[in-house]
């Protein structure tokens, strides 16, 4: 799913707990025990998450679609 206006990106941010920004790129964080052991992985409010990062590309962000399904149900 491509979003190509920062507008439509904060309100699926806004939707949704798991995504936040980091400077113009997103980031998609996910509990996960064995986070410790992966390159992804940090600790986010004292858990350990793995962290995507959707970095801003000249077209926009390239997200899953499975992101796009669940913001829809949210708007919904």
């Amino acid at each position: 799913m491509l979003v190509t206006t920062e507008e439509h990106m904060q309100s699926i941010i806004s939707s949704r707990k798991d995504l936040e920004w980091e400077g113009w790129n997103v980031v998609k964080y996910t509990k996960s025990n064995s986070a410790m052991f992966s390159a992804d992985g940090c600790i986010k409010g004292g858990q350990w998450m793995n962290k995507k990062v959707f970095l801003l590309t000249e077209h926009g962000w390239n997200l899953p679609e499975s992101i796009g399904r669940k913001y829809a149900q949210v708007e919904g």
